[in-house]
């Protein structure tokens, strides 16, 4: 993992973001880069115009002030640019987020996007953070971290990867282990089912032996759990073991459909109660 990057709106909940994004990048000894995009509505008028350009200027001014605080902020605290073992600058831009992040990831190498969410609970403003996530979720094909804004950092012990046995699990699985070995972290394959069954438990088995086998000296542990949700099964699971972060493969366009049940993923993208890598399957 070389380059990570971390759009900010300056809420608590990307905050939360840029705790997460800021510890990985120090312990991957990788770049971090703090992104915000101020996008302004298209005007017809050139009154308009020149009351939506003096406002751009103003709001540009204003967030390049906060991205050059947190820079330095991220370079007081954990040393970055310094003697910190990462580097890490801003990006401004006056674009959509999707657009800039979809770029970024494919041009210029960023490998794993961290990005604040919250529930549907929350106030319009949150709501639309996790509206952004969505988005980028859905156009970007770079991992996407999406990190509550109730999370508090601790370092990652335990990844809980979500299988329904796809063709893509096992390359999906190669980030997972990537992010596991920079923490040492232990990595759980779980898999969700209403009932057992004997076909279940072949396939199972016969998806465990490839795992093992193409991940041999990884601390994987694999473990099948009853439940009639597999969003609350996972959701225990979790909570039980102590999780650090939970990981689910995004499998075809139409926002994280057909994993398990349908929207398994999108349903706990708006819960927004754990820390959620989700990793891109083909297209």
């Amino acid at each position: 993992m070389k380059k990570i990057l971390c759009p900010t709106d300056f809420s608590k909940t990307a905050s939360k973001a840029v705790e997460y994004a800021t510890h990985i990048a120090q312990r991957a000894g990788a770049h971090l880069t703090l992104i915000h995009v101020v996008h302004l509505p298209i005007v017809d008028t050139s009154e308009t115009a020149l009351v939506a350009s003096e406002l751009l200027g103003e709001q540009m001014h204003d967030a390049s002030e906060k991205l050059n605080a947190l820079v330095r902020q991220i370079e007081g605290m954990h040393g970055a640019n310094r003697d910190g073992n990462f580097t890490c600058d801003f990006v401004l831009k006056e674009a959509l987020l999707t657009d800039v992040t979809e770029h970024l990831t494919k041009h210029e190498g960023y490998d794993l996007i961290v990005m604040g969410t919250t529930g549907c609970d929350s106030t319009m403003e949150e709501l639309l953070i996790g509206s952004n996530t969505e988005a980028v979720i859905e156009e970007v094909k770079c991992p996407v971290l999406s990190v509550p804004g109730t999370a508090e950092w601790q370092d990652i012990h335990k990844i809980i990867y979500a299988t329904d046995y796809a063709p893509g699990d096992k390359e999906a699985l190669a980030k997972v282990v990537e992010l596991g070995s920079i923490f040492g972290a232990a990595i759980d394959v779980v898999h969700v089912v209403k009932e057992r069954s004997t076909d279940e438990s072949g396939k199972a088995q016969a998806f465990w032996d490839e795992v093992k086998q193409a991940y041999q000296g990884v601390p994987l542990h694999f473990q099948e759990v009853i439940s009639s949700r597999a969003d609350e099964g996972l959701k225990k699971y979790f909570r039980n073991e102590n999780g650090s972060i939970l990981a689910v493969l995004r499998k075809e366009k139409g926002f994280l459909k057909n994993l398990f049940s349908q929207s398994l993923a999108e349903k706990m993208t708006y819960q927004a109660e754990v820390p959620l890598l989700v990793l891109q399957g083909h297209r």
